[in-house]
């Protein structure tokens, strides 16, 4: 079969493959079923992902018995199992075995203590003596006349990852032992292995025991003696620098990445993940040395991208897209959408995922797939991309287009004809300890002048010199990178290149290559001074420091290949705006997406070859023809660019008879009728409705009892106390209605059996009737027993609480490994109140940014309305509302008179899904841009019963409710606390951000729908 034969169900290889947290007792029925779920839903495969909240032993016998229930379901389904290697993240530390090994095995950083020094001569590496030449090395014995100890501090949890013995042992504790267990029945099965965010250090400088031995080694002269010059402006700092940064990336690479990729090679797997920190220059120093020199060994490079934004730059994507281009390899991931939040929609998903895709990316890894939500696991950097999402039957719309994107890109040839140096080294040489801020301006230049090609869209990649050394040549005026030629080198803002590169440049020039440079040029080569750089430097083109300078420059030499203009042929330039050249079975594509927020209506595309123009719809595999016309050096269509939104424009090269399809009926010239639906809507069907149940009064050992306070509150109160103790908890709220004795109602909460529950004074059986939402979500029936005026539901169980875990705890407030797989033994939660009911708010209702809603409550129950304007619903009792509920209403259409009908959504509807029905055919759902359809068949002349199902998701139930900033687009477990964790960095560290009011997001409709009428002699 051809690519566009697969095109309408793309295989497996190319679908979603989604981090699958594995935080609870592992259950194979509930592992078989959730796998099922993914299939229906369009999803290739998974990565077993141990996280947070495991009670199953990791790589026990239970484990792997768990593991090959999903291997060989994936084998019955066709999809693709995935292994990942560490117990939470960073990876390699092997769940804490590694480090154990001892002191060699453990993380070390360097340390620096200025005279007067205290004394102390444990971890000390180097001594020094300031003198009129600098410092001076000192023997041990001389610490009474030192002004300067280097020394190293531990990290007791982590791994020294510039050891090739430390992650050797990691490599045979975790890989060794999967293959072991799976290699020879299941090998060809399973795709392959995540490794997740290793590092040698983040904002620190590493050591290692076996650092001063390999440096001397490599750069000839020993690192001890001028260890001072990592630290301080001393004379000859620059070159010691480069060295030193130079050889622990490359011990880094060499020891993690090349070992676990040619584990995984020799074996059939592939090596996928992401390292640390790769969004800026001054971040990718003390993480990782240079990203894109870690790439080059995994078989499936990959990247992550957190948070409900797109960025600024393209730095993170393209690093990884442009090492996969120039070394041949077929697939680049992205772990996207962790922190995006609950309330992320479709449409703000495929926004994130196409902003990477047009970048290069052409594998989509979301975060994350929750086995369970119970305790801390629903905070655990949402959302649950997953079966308790209320849209998740319409996931598939998501899953099959971007299949279809993947598998287009994956097996396209991308075109870029201009490489542009990544300055990493110069980074190196202006670390001065954990200061990285003369970094800053040379980090905004290189984005800046990635931001201006893209603006201007010129394609184009980033040179690591890690690459370029050992794969780069110059052959006939191209500058080759693997399997990648370029006719433009641009060399950004720097201080100092290689000495490799720099021969390379030299050659490049003299055989006619072109040289674009920008001030300050480097002037130094390997970090000192050298002439070797001026003769390359002196032929280079030196344009002026804007985007038009850049670009009429790059022209010159590069075709232009697509231009758009808007409908007044104003040229069109946004940072938001990108477009991927590629070649695919003897067409060519252009895959143009908009990031921005905002629509640009119908845009010209102006493409500079011949050829015929067609449109591949992503959304059902379909290629269409499309109206297009000749125009002087190419073709030009016009089509409609909207907000987050994209266009994929095949151009073949035989020119074949053009055909007119008209692309919409919406904004053409003619004579219209309106219909504007504002009139109140019935409901006619609904889930049931919530009310969350967030503080509680408690009390410990019959003690006395606590004001109310946030359920947080009460568990780390309890974790303090450090044992296990009897506790009380009593929820209170108010009800306007007494509901019949036969009208369903629950009670929702984690391990009721764990409970003695007593509501309004009577003792309540905690067995189970069925789970909502969630499988852990237990609902307990209280139907009859929910009275008029105040209701109060009382929980009394003991809080287990182990020396263990207050180990686990401590571990976990220090090192990062430890907190990210940190399992409690109780974990006390919210509960919900479930039933057929309105929620209102004793206080008014207010709005903010981001569709914030707020309200001070407090709330109570009352009776559902059968008419509700639809414009915000979480205001007109449904707060905390997930799920779906259907509105109604009746539209008259005049008998005669009209062509055609158009129904219009003037403003995205705050709802994930919104599915339309006319006279009970269903129309279709609306998950992104066009909010528009056609519905000429489905209208009738006369009354005609119209139907929108909203669906919702889960954030106004789970929250965060209580944050400052109220709708919150990066979403960690501290943003549902008081104290601003590294998700609100923006905020002072020592801000409060739990406020007592409440906060929502809309749900609803932003705007009035309408019915637009075409009438006669509107073509």
């Amino acid at each position: 079969m051809t690519i566009w034969e697969q095109l309408e169900d793309p295989p497996s290889r190319y679908r979603p493959v989604p981090l699958w947290s594995w935080n609870e007792r592992l259950d194979p029925d509930e592992l078989i079923r959730q796998i099922e779920e993914m299939h229906h839903a369009g999803i290739g495969g998974f990565f077993m992902h141990a996280r947070g909240g495991l009670q199953t032993p990791y790589m026990g016998d239970e484990w792997m018995e768990a593991v090959r229930v999903c291997i060989e379901k994936c084998q019955e389904l066709g999809m693709e199992p995935w292994l990942y290697d560490e117990n939470g993240w960073p990876s390699g530390f092997g769940d804490g075995r590694i480090p154990a090994l001892g002191l060699e095995y453990q993380q070390k950083r360097l340390a620096v203590e200025y005279a007067p020094l205290d004394g102390r001569t444990e971890d000390t590496i180097a001594l020094y003596k300031r003198t009129d030449q600098g410092f001076r090395l000192l023997g041990t014995e001389e610490l009474g006349i030192a002004d300067m100890r280097v020394y190293y501090e531990v990290n007791p949890c982590y791994i020294d990852t510039l050891s090739k013995q430390a992650v050797g042992a990691f490599i045979r504790e975790i890989y060794d032992a999967y293959w072991e267990r799976f290699g020879e029945a299941y090998g060809s099965v399973i795709r392959g292995v995540f490794t997740d965010e290793p590092q040698f250090a983040r904002r620190q400088l590493p050591w290692s025991f076996e650092l001063a031995a390999v440096f001397e080694q490599r750069c000839g002269y020993p690192l001890l003696a001028h260890l001072p010059a990592l630290f301080m402006e001393t004379e000859g700092c620059r070159k010691v620098r480069y060295d030193y940064w130079l050889c622990v990336t490359e011990m880094f690479t060499e020891a993690y990445a090349k070992q676990i990729g040619e584990w995984c090679g020799s074996r059939g797997w592939s090596a996928t993940g992401h390292v640390v920190d790769e969004q800026t220059l001054m971040d990718q120093v003390t993480a990782v040395g240079d990203p894109m020199s870690f790439y080059e060994y995994l078989q499936i490079p990959g990247c992550d991208w957190l948070g409900r934004f797109v960025g600024e730059d393209p730095i993170v994507p393209k690093q990884v897209s442009s090492v996969a281009r120039q070394l041949g390899k077929g697939q680049a991931i992205t772990e996207s959408f962790g922190c995006s939040g609950w309330n992320v929609s479709l449409q703000e998903l495929r926004r994130i995922g196409e902003w990477q895709f047009v970048h290069g990316i052409n594998l989509l890894c979301p975060h994350l797939q929750s086995y369970s939500l119970q305790g801390l696991r629903k905070r655990d950097y949402p959302p649950s991309i997953f079966y308790q999402q209320p849209w998740w039957p319409d996931y598939r719309l998501f899953n099959d287009y971007f299949a279809r994107l993947s598998m287009l890109l994956a097996e396209g040839s991308r075109q870029a004809e201009v490489l542009l140096l990544h300055p990493a080294r110069s980074a190196w040489i202006l670390q001065t300890g954990t200061d990285a801020s003369a970094t800053v301006p040379y980090h905004d230049a290189f984005a800046q002048l990635s931001r201006w090609l893209c603006q201007s869209l010129i394609g184009h990649d980033y040179g690591s010199e890690f690459i370029i050394e050992r794969h780069g040549f110059v052959q006939e005026g191209r500058f080759w990178v693997g399997d990648a030629a370029y006719s433009v080198v641009i060399v950004p803002p720097s201080v100092t290149v290689g000495p490799t590169v720099s021969e390379l440049l030299q050659r490049f020039v003299q055989k006619g290559g072109t040289v674009l440079a920008f001030e300050p040029l480097p002037r130094l080569i390997g970090g000192e001074p050298g002439p070797e750089a001026c003769g390359w430097i002196g032929k280079a083109r030196k344009p002026d420091w804007n985007r038009e300078a850049l670009v009429q420059h790059l022209f010159c030499i590069v075709p232009q290949s697509i231009s758009l203009m808007d409908s007044s042929n104003v040229p069109l330039v946004s940072e938001g705006i990108n477009v991927q050249e590629l070649e695919i079975d003897g067409s060519t594509l252009f895959y143009l997406v908009n990031s921005d927020e905002k629509s640009y209506g119908e845009v010209k595309v102006r493409i500079y070859r011949s050829g015929e123009l067609s449109l591949v719809d992503l959304e059902n595999g379909e290629v269409r023809p499309v109206n297009w016309e000749a125009i002087d050096g190419g073709l030009q269509v016009t089509l409609p660019l909207h907000a987050a939104g994209s266009l994929l424009i095949k151009l073949n090269p035989a020119k074949k008879q053009r055909i007119r399809v008209p692309l919409k009926m919406a904004d053409e010239p003619g004579n219209e009728a309106v219909i504007r639906l504002n009139e109140p809507w019935r409901i006619t069907e609904a889930s049931m409705n919530c009310l969350t149940l967030d503080t509680c009064r408690f009390r410990v050992e019959n003690g006395k009892w606590s004001e109310p306070v946030p359920m947080f509150r009460v568990q780390d109160h309890l974790l303090q106390l450090g044992r296990s103790v009897t506790v009380e908890l009593e929820y209170k709220f108010l009800s306007q209605v007494s509901p019949a004795a036969n009208q369903p109602m629950f009670v929702v909460m984690e391990n009721p059996e764990r409970f003695q529950i007593m509501i309004n004074g009577q003792p309540l059986e905690s067995a189970a009737a069925g789970w909502w939402i969630d499988t852990s979500f237990k609902k307990v029936d209280i139907r009859g027993l929910i009275q008029k005026g105040v209701n109060r539901i009382g929980l009394t169980t003991t809080f287990l609480h182990s020396a263990e875990v207050s180990r686990a705890l401590e571990r976990a407030e220090q090192f990062e490994s430890e907190g990210n797989k940190l399992t409690l033994e109780t974990e006390l939660e919210s509960i919900y109140v479930l039933g057929d009911f309105s929620v209102q708010s004793a206080s008014p209702w207010s709005f903010g940014e981001r569709r914030a809603v707020f309200s001070e409550g407090p709330f109570f129950l009352a009776e559902q309305p059968a008419e509700i304007h639809a414009n915000d619903l979480a205001g007109q009792g449904f707060p905390f509302f997930a799920g779906s509920v259907t509105l109604e209403q009746t539209v008259v259409v005049p008998q005669n008179g009209w062509n055609r009908a158009l129904w219009q959504f003037r403003e995205p509807p705050d709802a994930i899904v919104s599915r339309l029905r006319i006279n009970g055919r269903e129309i279709r759902a609306f998950v992104w841009e066009p909010y528009e359809a056609d519905i000429t068949p489905y209208l009738q002349p006369g009354a005609n019963r119209i139907e929108l199902e909203l669906t919702g998701s889960c954030r106004n139930v789970l929250g965060p409710h209580h944050h400052i900033k109220g709708e919150v687009y990066k979403v960690g477990p501290d943003s549902f606390k008081n104290k601003p964790g590294w998700t609100d960095k923006d905020l002072a560290p020592g801000t409060p951000i739990y406020v007592q009011r409440y906060a929502f997001v809309r749900f609803g409709l932003s705007d009035v729908p309408q019915i637009v009428l075409e009438m006669p002699g509107d073509l």
